[in-house]
């Protein structure tokens, strides 16, 4: 079984969110979301910045996120503020 170090409850999302870059949205899905931070996956070819507003569901209101770590098409966020 896998250690949680969040230290926060993670409630399993599986939702669609979005990436918000200059250039327009990339879609992206969210496997799970905490408080203080989320795990997203986005197709592969789509450059993600280190910093950008991320919405983790449709109609929500962007918050600032930040990258912790990145493994292949899968970017663990921190959000920000």
């Amino acid at each position: 079984m896998r250690e949680n170090r969040r230290g926060v409850f993670r409630k399993n999302a599986f939702t669609f969110g979005s990436v918000l870059l200059d250039g327009g949205e990339v879609s992206c899905l969210v496997w799970d979301a905490t408080e203080v931070g989320a795990q997203i996956e986005v197709d592969g070819d789509h450059v993600v910045p280190d910093r950008f507003p991320l919405r983790v569901s449709a109609g929500a209101e962007p918050r600032a996120a930040a990258v912790a770590w990145r493994r292949s098409r899968r970017i663990g966020i921190a959000f920000e503020g």
